[in-house]
């Protein structure tokens, strides 16, 4: 019997390249989804589309059943994305699923009270294979989200990451990984970083930026207090606005600058490169 593999968080970035990699492959493939209606404009008609919802526990076991693999990702921007995940986990253990591929961010492992660290732990003990996949920050985050909008609406980039670099991560890349680590022997007990093959500041993403849009693009350097009062004036929750502030602290600390090999050693090939990204995405920024 073909199990399907329930992917949470279908309908985000990963998310529909993951399903893109696996319907290609001619895996059976269960889409998690808030909001039904609008998943099937995203996703293909092959896949099944179940209705899953962090704050509905009672959607878990449904998705769950029959499910012989558990593609998870913790719901983003929640600092309490591990406790509404953990029943998840307790119920893929209950419904026999044979493996957990875990997506969290890169350096967890550094701080065992970070949320997504005791998910992973969560995960670890729950007795079911897993593989970890710690990525560092998607370049797509330049054509969606805020430093999109900030970007189309000013011309310029406001981050308060001084001239700090980040080896980013094209989440076409991420999602190959994903695939692998469902489908082939070997990655069970392992945790790999997920990074782009070189580090840059923002000063350099936005010369890439502005080569392929065919305009200037600008990066400007604020302070963590100018950040702070933009994001409040843009009615940011408290603890949303604490947990981006220190994400660019310790993007000014360095620690999102290491480059890892992860990726070229599971895929056989080098990251995709950020040159690459803006090339295939220029029309955002033209």
């Amino acid at each position: 019997m073909n199990h399907p593999i329930l992917v949470i968080g279908a309908t985000g970035k990963t998310g529909l390249e993951l399903i893109k990699h696996l319907t290609e492959h001619g895996h059976a493939v269960r889409a998690a989804a808030r909001n039904r209606t609008a998943a099937s404009l995203t996703i293909p008609s092959s896949v099944e589309i179940v209705d899953f919802d962090f704050d509905r526990p009672q959607t878990f076991a449904p998705a769950l059943k029959g499910a012989g693999s558990l593609f998870l990702m913790a719901r983003p921007g929640d600092n309490r994305s591990d406790k509404a995940a953990e029943p998840i986990i307790d119920e893929a253990k209950k419904q026999g699923v044979r493996l957990i591929v875990n997506l969290t961010a890169m350096g967890v492992e550094q701080d065992e009270t970070f949320m997504l660290r005791r998910l992973e732990r969560h995960v670890e003990q729950s007795g079911i294979p897993f593989t970890h996949l710690r990525p560092n920050w998607f370049m797509q985050n330049f054509n969606a989200g805020p430093m999109f909008k900030d970007i189309r609406g000013t011309g310029a980039l406001h981050l308060p990451a001084a001239e700090a670099k980040l080896s980013f991560i094209d989440v076409r890349d991420i999602a190959a990984v994903g695939f692998a680590a469902l489908t082939e022997r070997g990655h069970a007990g392992k945790a790999y970083t997920l990074t782009g093959g070189e580090a840059l500041s923002h000063a350099e993403v936005v010369e890439k930026l502005s080569r392929v849009a065919g305009r200037p693009i600008s990066y400007v350097p604020i302070s963590e207090e100018v950040a702070r009062a933009a994001l409040a004036a843009a009615g940011t929750p408290p603890d949303h606005i604490e947990r981006w502030t220190d994400f660019f602290r310790k993007v000014r600390e360095g620690l999102c600058a290491p480059v890892s090999r992860d990726v070229d050693s599971i895929l056989g090939r080098p990251p995709i490169t950020f040159d690459r990204y803006a090339t295939d995405h220029a029309s955002f920024w033209t």
